[in-house]
């Protein structure tokens, strides 16, 4: 998209700000500005809007913007209240697709050419003059996004028809393009012709120098019609880019006013009907409850409450109510991206020294116990497999029947993990794998009286079940082994304390505010040293105060030279990164 200096600011008379800057300015609230050239006595600014903000295709949305971010005044055009007649005009709307129409009838026009300036903007923008109520349709979704469409009623009437395609088999557009058309294409047509697409003009209505009596019309659709018949028609306009996306249709009042009213200006003429306003479903600002501390709570920036309250003021947030200007905005996490967008991503600082804290683990300590487990069986060479929870039988009187269960022949929930490790012993022994050896830990299930209840298990199976005896000794478990399976209740252990003291960590859990700086060095040695020895040598060298972590990622014995290289990653943290790396330098002789 182009945006000429000038003409933003028509809506930013205040507007300052050096051309070098404002190309910054719009990047860092997310507008990527890719340059901005000089060409004649304009200054044009080359936008790529990447974000799903379709008021931000036009000036007034970019001014919007703009005057949060620099605290400016909005102003509007000076628009003169419409004069209209008591002439309806006989529009009929038959489909649901429509969000909003705003139409109304001219006559006495003079068509003939555009006047420089609007010639230049046009140019500017990419696009051929054509007369001066085509050129101030094109010049209007410049400025509000929002397009609009003329129909030169010698050819079309003034009986118009919003309709979903009735069976028209083709259309011609403005360019003479030929498009092959199917029953879902949303349409303006009158009773005998196919006159527009939703974003797209035709030839049978199109206004030349000769038109003298126009209907102009601004509309927008439900934006996923709009983008599957453009996909359809694999076609796209300038007015679908638009189109497909989220619309203000409270915007279209202010921007078809200054339609009729430049028309009126530079072509002469008289409104002779009625405001034709159709608005079915009328979009109301949006109620989000926003509380100014969800700033900190995301981004851990202390902004000013000032600030907060000031731009919500800029974006007409009032009590909650967001402006229809602003679908993209729909819970509270949205309005406090806006005060961070505003308040300047590029003011996150980077230096800033590091803190922490200690937290309360809330880890169910049978996790930890589980993790355990799956390790040591792992190292005795178990695999551990994962089975389905329901079975065809019930395993006890106590079994629970599920209802609507996803399969009809597996209604209950085990009782046993046993039971499913059985069904994988089939399976090993039907791809004639030799010797299994598996575990299972998971839940079981079942009734006592009125309460359900679930607990964690461990099943094994061993083809040898003395080694099987063995290696629950080697963990400290005790259960009767049947025909090669095992089961441990988890949540049963006679003595829970002791097991979760031997396998929870002695560690506290730690929450940081801030990044961690890693870096990392490679240490020459003449003879091979135990890397524990090393890691303890060069935590007392750091200092645990600002290491978070050592770690030893790599041993090399390079033969030539005769030399062992060890590659250390070192991670700091409670310090900035100017700290970080001269303890790195001067710990490993790097300076």
């Amino acid at each position: 998209m182009k945006l000429i200096y000038s003409h933003l600011k028509n809506f930013l008379p205040d507007l300052s700000v050096p051309p070098h800057q404002l190309r910054d300015d719009l990047t860092l609230i997310g507008h990527f500005c890719n340059f901005y050239e000089k060409i004649g006595q304009e200054i044009v600014f080359d936008l790529d809007i990447k974000i799903n903000r379709g008021d931000c295709l036009g000036y007034y949305g970019l001014a919007k913007e703009l005057s949060v971010l620099y605290d400016l005044e909005l102003t509007k055009a000076d628009i003169s209240p419409l004069q209209t007649t008591s002439t309806p005009l006989p529009i009929q709307v038959t489909t649901d697709t429509v969000t909003r129409i705003q139409a109304l009838k001219i006559t006495g026009l003079k068509n003939t050419s555009s006047p420089p300036w609007l010639k230049n903007f046009l140019k500017l923008h990419g696009l051929h003059s054509i007369n001066p109520v085509v050129d101030l349709t094109n010049y209007i979704m410049l400025l509000y996004s929002i397009p609009a469409h003329a129909f030169d009623t010698r050819k079309s009437g003034d009986h118009l028809l919003w309709q979903l395609n009735p069976g028209y088999q083709e259309f011609i557009t403005l360019d003479k393009s030929k498009l092959i058309l199917d029953k879902s294409i949303l349409m303006i047509n009158n009773p005998t012709q196919a006159l527009s697409l939703s974003f797209w003009g035709g030839q049978n209505a199109a206004i030349d120098t000769h038109s003298q009596e126009v209907i102009l019309e601004m509309a927008i659709y439900n934006p996923t019609t709009v983008r599957q018949n453009r996909c359809l028609l694999r076609s796209q306009t300038e007015a679908a880019t638009r189109l497909e996306k989220q619309l203000d249709p409270n915007l279209i009042p202010l921007a078809f006013s200054h339609l009729v009213n430049l028309v009126l200006d530079i072509c002469g003429g008289q409104i002779t009907s009625q405001l034709f306003d159709y608005y079915p479903h009328i979009k109301k600002p949006l109620k989000i409850d926003f509380s100014p501390d969800l700033v900190f709570q995301i981004s851990a920036l202390k902004v000013p409450h000032t600030f907060i309250n000031k731009t919500l003021k800029k974006l007409n947030i009032h009590q909650g109510l967001i402006p229809t200007l602003r679908p993209d905005i729909t819970n509270p996490e949205g309005v406090a991206n806006e005060i961070l967008r505003f308040w300047g991503y590029q003011n996150i600082p980077v230096n800033q020294p590091l803190s922490h804290k200690k937290v309360t683990d809330i880890t169910p300590k049978i996790l930890y116990t589980i993790d355990y487990l799956k390790d040591q069986l792992k190292q005795l060479g178990y695999d551990e497999v994962l089975t389905w929870p329901l079975v065809s039988k019930p395993g006890d009187q106590n079994a629970v029947r599920t209802q609507n269960s996803i399969n009809s022949e597996y209604t209950y929930l085990r009782t046993s993990l046993i039971d499913t490790l059985k069904l994988q012993l089939d399976n090993y022994r039907r791809l004639k794998l030799p010797q299994p050896q598996f575990f299972e830990i998971g839940k079981i299930y079942f009734k006592k009286a009125s309460k359900y209840s679930e607990k964690y298990a461990l099943g094994l199976y061993h083809h040898n079940p003395q080694i099987l005896k063995k290696d629950l000794e080697t963990l400290g478990l005790k259960s009767q082994i049947n025909n090669s399976f095992a089961q441990i209740i988890l949540d049963d252990l006679k003595h829970p304390n002791s097991y979760q003291a031997k396998f929870s960590p002695q560690t506290s859990a730690v929450e940081l505010n801030s990044q961690i700086i890693t870096l990392d060095a490679n240490l020459l040695l003449d003879k091979k040293v135990n890397p524990q020895t090393l890691l303890e040598k060069y935590k007392k060298i750091i200092g645990l105060k600002i290491l978070w972590n050592i770690t030893i990622t790599d041993i090399y014995h390079d033969q030539k030279l005769g030399k062992y290289r060890y590659t250390f990653q070192v991670h700091y943290y409670n310090c900035d990164d100017k700290i970080a790396k001269k303890t790195h330098l001067s710990a490993f002789n790097l300076l």
